[in-house]
């Protein structure tokens, strides 16, 4: 009987670990709204009914474009985009603006998001530094 609780216990302590391993190797995913599909495409204007989303790793290194389900929706663009970044583990979102109800859905979701203007990889850039940096 003894043996068993030893055997059930070790068990859980390496479950414990694993999880918290797993939770601590978590990395960052940028997402950035943008008018075209390369890297250096300017952030869109308009978060909901961007043409494309840009997705950086915690390095800003530039993993994928993916093209806005939402793009031409007439309602539910929130939801759809924010189903869309968190499906692809996003963890932040840059974006020119953010309406009332997109930011709303980010929090729900835990995802960060930071207005920037300019280009996706040089914002990427900098809020990687800044984040570095503790800013």
């Amino acid at each position: 009987m003894k043996s068993m609780q030893t055997i059930f216990l070790s068990i859980v302590v390496v479950l414990l670990v694993t999880l918290a391993s797993g939770v601590t190797a978590q990395t960052m995913k940028i997402a950035v709204p943008a008018i075209g599909s390369e890297k250096n495409s300017l952030i869109s204007e308009k978060t909901g009914k961007a043409p494309f989303f840009l997705i950086f790793d915690e390095k800003g290194n530039f993993i994928e474009a993916i093209k806005n389900p939402a793009k031409d929706q007439s309602g539910g663009i929130s939801r759809t985009v924010v189903a869309l970044l968190s499906d692809k583990n996003v963890t932040m979102i840059i974006a020119g603006s953010i309406g009332v109800k997109m930011k709303q859905a980010l929090t729900d979701h835990h995802i960060n998001f930071v207005n920037k203007i300019g280009t996706a990889d040089d914002a990427v850039k900098t809020i990687i530094q800044k984040t570095i940096k503790g800013e």
